[in-house]
């Protein structure tokens, strides 16, 4: 039954993007300070989220959450890198119209985010191929069977 809210797992999977963002927006820039640490503490907590908002799912569906999470990734990066750094007249002209509809930090958190939340997730579809994945036989019982087989 569908009563007009979202599902806990959409909520979860929102809340824990939202960490990875707050995270990745806290600390931008590169010097060192006190914000690196609530910063790597938002996005851990996100990042967990988000990998245990996945990690349920068969290895095929992973595959395919984490092909999304690359495209929105590039998808992100491609206003940033034109704002932050052009190359070309059309570029600068197109950066220019784009910085003054949303600053660069901004541009760059959300590029930054989708970064990390595509990279979690491959690292998760990495594991879950090896086999370490619910649901499947562990390394150790493959090659036990593997032997067993001879």
């Amino acid at each position: 039954m569908n009563n007009g809210y979202a599902k806990p797992s959409t909520i979860t999977l929102l809340a824990s993007v939202g960490f990875v963002v707050v995270g990745v927006g806290i600390n931008s820039g590169l010097d060192a300070s006190v914000r690196t640490i609530p910063a790597l503490v938002a996005i851990s907590i996100g990042l967990v989220g988000i990998v245990s908002n996945v990690s349920d799912r068969p290895l095929e569906q992973i595959r395919q959450i984490a092909k999304r999470w690359w495209l929105l990734a590039f998808v992100a990066f491609v206003p940033y890198g034109i704002v932050a750094a052009p190359s070309g007249e059309g570029a600068v002209a197109l950066g220019e119209a784009l910085s003054g509809w949303i600053s660069v930090p901004v541009l760059e958190t959300i590029a930054g985010a989708a970064l990390l939340c595509a990279i979690s997730v491959t690292t998760l579809y990495s594991i879950g191929l090896y086999g370490i994945h619910p649901g499947r036989p562990t390394p150790e019982e493959r090659l036990l069977s593997e032997c067993d087989d001879d």
